[in-house]
Parts: structure tokens; C-alpha cells; sequence
């Protein structure tokens, strides 16, 4: 507008001094023409120092409106950018982000005569429990992706392989592919940032890693989350299932934070988790270790993927369909924190009656050194420790150490009908813990674990383990 009117000013002073100059400067006397000339001229000065001002005005300078082609000069389009700072510049995909880490361990058992006639005589060993290398990113600002895969096991197989779609209308995010089902706080905790080596007894339970489609999101002040998702049932390591009878299932997951205070100084956790599965080829088994792995031990000791055998194993069961219910609890209250979840999982066999098992466990971290356990609100788990003070030979930081505890129970007996129909057992697991983290980024961890296992016919017997890792994750 500023210009527009400069513009006019000019173009009417130099209309008057052309005329004045066609009849001569003798012939031109003072007129109020002439007078309001001067206020014109007074007014063009005035009306550039407003411009000027204009320009030099806030952070962003200030742009005259530019015509890149003809319609645009002759006003067919307009010009929308005019007088604005310039747009920032598109974001560019796909993004693609490198991630890996591996966990090495070394374990020593030491079991009584009563065990070894139960379970066998376990070896010693060493060895990759995982060895991971994945890629993750988007490929839009509301698409993003995550593939990743093991190959610490006989063959390199998948782990989570999915796309993710946020900002979906109703259902907040939904994912498709393989990842970890929405079903438990210590299945969704990152084995990056577990406390102990394995997750507990229940973990055998859960359904885990599975293919299928689902969403999940919380609640706008971050003091709920839920999740659900449709499995395919059951799927393989590399997300695979066949089967026409059944093969389908599902899984879902509610938290809330009744209580949350300081930043998570002071926070209390409550969940409830549900999954039913109506299994493809109609069998299921449910078998866990005493919580320690070693390695993939395919091609040399038999087809269990560990060399350290079940300890409870309901054996392989003709089924109909499974049904679970789990409970959750956690607090934290400065920096010791504890956990607890507790499942019963009912089986209806083909051919035998249905069946119960169940399983519980507490446990209990305290940080030495100070550090503050992160807890996710958006996802209802808790994170990982960074170190105050890295070890690092200039300045002889010590890291971050934890202690840790934990008590398990499972109990797998039953009535179990087929014919590789298993011994089901009881065990309870009391562990001991030392956490060292190094830096963000290294941990070195130490278990004890004393086993304590009752066969229904060979009786009680016992096993002292004492396992340690080293972990290296990016």
C-alpha cells in the first residue's frame, strides 16, 4: 500500500513538471498547484521513511510481492506467498536409522542328584543369547517402519518387522507385520533394558511375538493406555502360520496411573491384559526354563532351542482353544521400584478336560548410584538407565549400578492328554542381581539363581545358576 502510493505521487509531480516545463519558465507564475507540489514532495519523503522502517521491522525481513510468470504480473493469480518468509524445506524420504546390539553369556549350574535325575545334567556354557541388527524410519511424516532381525540362532530369523500408520481417526495408531502382542509389562519391556537376564516364569505363557494387525494409543493427559490387536495363530519364526482350522486370535492391554508424582519420583501402575487363541493345527505347549537361556543348541543336542531344558512342560497338548488373564502392578518411590504381575491361562483340550495353570511374580530394583528409572507413559513400561557419569579413564566415572530381586512361581500340572502329553512340575525361582551399566550404551550383568522344582512323581530337587552378560546396544 506504502508504494502504491509513492508510486501515485510521482506519477502526478512528474505530470505537473512536464506541463510546467512546456510553457516555459517565464510563462509559469506560483499557483496553489505549485503549493500543493511541495506538500506532495513533503509527503513522498515521509512515505519513505515509513517503508524503510517497514522492512528493517522484526526477525524476518521483509519481501516486496514478486511475479515469477506473466498471469501472475497481470493479477490472474495471486500471489499468496507475497510479503512472507519462505517456506522451510520438504522433509525427504525414507529415513533409515541403524540399530543392533547382542548379549554374550556365560553360565555355571550347579545341580543336586535329585535334579539331575529329573531334568538331566546340564553342561556349562557359554554363548550369543541374541545378536540383533535391524533398521527403522518412515517413509511418510505419519508412516514409519522397523525391521529387524537375530542372528544369534541356527538360521537368522525375524524379529519385529512391521509398518505403523499414527494419526489414524478413533484408533490413534494402527501397525501391521510381526512385533511383541500388547500383553504384559514384562513381554513389552525391551530385553535392552531388562534387569535380570530372562524375563520371568509367565513369559512362556504370553503369546508374545505374533503376525497381525492392531492399534493402540492414550489418553490425552498420558494417565491411561490401551492396545489391541488380531494374531494369526501360531506363527513361526520368520511370521509365517498355515492351517484351516482356526488359526486366529486376539490380544489386548489396558494401564492406567492412578498415582503420579515428581516426574515419576512417586508413580503407582495398574494393568489388565486378556488374550484368546484358537491355535491353527489344534495343538499347544507351554515349557520354560528355570529363566536362563544359553544358545541355540539346533544341529547338536536335539531340537530345544536352548541347551538348558524345560524345567516345567505341559508337553504338546491337543487343543481346542486357549483363554488368559493377566494382572499388573509397579510403583516407584525415589529410586527403588517395584513390579509384580500375576496369569492364569485355561486350556481346553481335544479329548481331556480343560486346564489351569498359573503363574506369579515380584521383583524389586534399587539404583546405587542415583540414576532415575525412566517410565513410559505412552506405552506403560519402564525404560532404560543412563548413567550420571560414564566410565571413562579421564575423570574415573563409575557408571550406574543396580541391585535387583526377584521371585517366580509357575505351576504346569494337570491332567494333560496325548500322546507327547509332558510332566507338567511346579517351580519357583528366587534371583539375585548386579547391574553395571558402563554407559548409555554398555551393561555388564550377574544372576544367581536358585531353582527349586517338584515333579508330581520324582519329588522335590534343586539347582544353584549363576549366569553373566555382556550386552552392547545402539
Amino acid at each position: 500500500m506504502i508504494i502504491r502510493r509513492i508510486a501515485t505521487l510521482l506519477f502526478l509531480f512528474a505530470s505537473i513538471g512536464l506541463v510546467r516545463t512546456s510553457f516555459g519558465q517565464e510563462a509559469y507564475v506560483e499557483t496553489d498547484v505549485e503549493r500543493r507540489l511541495l506538500s506532495m514532495e513533503s509527503e513522498i519523503e515521509l512515505l519513505r521513511n515509513e517503508l524503510a522502517a517497514a522492512k528493517t521491522v522484526g526477525s524476518a525481513p521483509y519481501h516486496e510481492a514478486s511475479y515469477s510468470t506473466p498471469a501472475e504480473e497481470a493479477r490472474w493469480v495471486i500471489n499468496t506467498n507475497a510479503g512472507l518468509p519462505p517456506c522451510p524445506p520438504a522433509a525427504t524420504y525414507p529415513t533409515v536409522k541403524v540399530s543392533g546390539f547382542f548379549h554374550l553369556d556365560t553360565d555355571w549350574f550347579d545341580q543336586n542328584q535329585a535334579n539331575i535325575a529329573t531334568v538331566g545334567d546340564i553342561q556349562d556354557g557359554s554363548g550369543f543369547r541374541r545378536s540383533r541388527l535391524g533398521v527403522n524410519g518412515n517413509v511418510a511424516e505419519n508412516v514409519n517402519y522397523n525391521m529387524e532381525y537375530d542372528f544369534a540362532v541356527s538360521q537368522a530369523r525375524f524379529t519385529d518387522v512391521w509398518v505403523n500408520f499414527s494419526e489414524v481417526a478413533l484408533l490413534g495408531n494402527v501397525r501391521i507385520g510381526r512385533w511383541r502382542q500388547p500383553f504384559g509389562m514384562d513381554e513389552l519391556t525391551s530385553v535392552r533394558e531388562l534387569p535380570f537376564l530372562e524375563r520371568s516364569l509367565l513369559f512362556s505363557m504370553s503369546p508374545f511375538r505374533q503376525t497381525g494387525i492392531g492399534f493402540y494409543d492414550n489418553s490425552e493427559g498420558e494417565n491411561m493406555t490401551w492396545a489391541a490387536s488380531v494374531i494369526r495363530y501360531q506363527t513361526d519364526n520368520f511370521g509365517n502360520t498355515a492351517g484351516d482350522n482356526g488359526g486366529y486370535g486376539f490380544v489386548g492391554r489396558y494401564t492406567m496411573l492412578p498415582i503420579y508424582q515428581d516426574d515419576g519420583e512417586r508413580l503407582v501402575h495398574l494393568g489388565a491384559d486378556y488374550f484368546y487363541v484358537d491355535p491353527s493345527l489344534n495343538t499347544t505347549r507351554f515349557a520354560s526354563q528355570p529363566e536362563i537361556q544359553i544358545v541355540d543348541s539346533t544341529g547338536f543336542q536335539g531340537n530345544i532351542l536352548s541347551s538348558v531344558p524345560p524345567f516345567i512342560d505341559t508337553g504338546v497338548v491337543p487343543t481346542n482353544h486357549v483363554s488368559s488373564y493377566r494382572l499388573e502392578a509397579a510403583a516407584a518411590y525415589g529410586r527403588f521400584y517395584v513390579q509384580s504381575e500375576a496369569q492364569w491361562l485355561q486350556l481346553d483340550q481335544l479329548g481331556g478336560p480343560n486346564q489351569t495353570i498359573e503363574a506369579a511374580y515380584i521383583q524389586g530394583r534399587y539404583i546405587l548410584t542415583g540414576e532415575k528409572l525412566p517410565y513410559n507413559r505412552k506405552t506403560g513400561v519402564f525404560g532404560g538407565i543412563t548413567p550420571f557419569h560414564d566410565v571413562k579413564p579421564c575423570y574415573g566415572g563409575i557408571g550406574a549400578w543396580e541391585v535387583t530381586a526377584r521371585w517366580s512361581y509357575a505351576d504346569f500340572n494337570g491332567a494333560w492328554v496325548g500322546a507327547n502329553a509332558g510332566p507338567g512340575r511346579q517351580l519357583n525361582d528366587a534371583t539375585l542381581g548386579l547391574n553395571w551399566y558402563v554407559n548409555k550404551f554398555t551393561k555388564f550383568q550377574f544372576n544367581y539363581i536358585h531353582a527349586m522344582l517338584n515333579d508330581p512323581t520324582l519329588g522335590d530337587s534343586h539347582a544353584n545358576i549363576f549366569a553373566a552378560r555382556c550386552q552392547l546396544a545402539f
